[in-house]
């Protein structure tokens, strides 16, 4: 048997080749994300707002209290769903009453209270909400206003009327 050393010439493209491969894992290996951008005009703001479907009465807590669980969804101008900039501020009354509505307010300029109310799957904002109000029986019709200021300017204004599937207390 006879065996030969790898001559000078193989030498010279294994070297190249190593070191090619070595600087190509590291440049694929680094992540596919920049720092955010405040320099720039942003096109995806929100054009649309709608007080999703997905709108239901949550689990009873530990007192047996169900919260309603308001969920916001805005569009950008592609239609896409989009996170929003702004004020957000949820009103509930019952429909024909004269009570005073149950108000929430959110900061959506404060990334963590976005991030804390953004749900990914469905692309809406999520805002539970216990609502102190007399006779929230089954049947009963509550009247659900969201207002939005927008950090651009844009001011969504949507209400939708919510029949209780059943009683929020048990």
């Amino acid at each position: 048997m006879t065996v030969t050393a790898p001559d000078f010439h193989a030498r010279r493209v294994i070297v190249p080749v190593v070191l090619l491969v070595m600087i190509w894992s590291v440049v694929a290996c680094t992540p596919n994300k920049t720092n955010p951008r405040t320099d720039l005009a942003w096109p995806w703001w929100p054009t649309q707002m709608q007080i999703s479907e997905l709108t239901r009465v949550g689990r009873p807590d530990a007192n047996g209290i169900r919260p309603l669980e308001v969920r916001v969804l805005f569009t950008d101008v592609d239609g896409d769903p989009t996170k929003a900039c702004g004020t957000l501020e949820i009103a509930v009354t019952r429909e024909a009453e004269n009570d005073e509505a149950v108000i929430e307010r959110l900061s959506l300029d404060d990334r963590a209270m976005s991030m804390a109310h953004f749900e990914p799957v469905s692309g809406c904002y999520l805002v539970t909400m216990n609502l102190d109000l007399p006779g929230l029986v089954k049947g009963r019709r509550l009247r659900i206003e969201v207002v939005y200021e927008g950090r651009d300017g844009a001011r969504l204004v949507q209400r939708r009327g919510f029949d209780l599937p059943f009683s929020l207390s048990d």
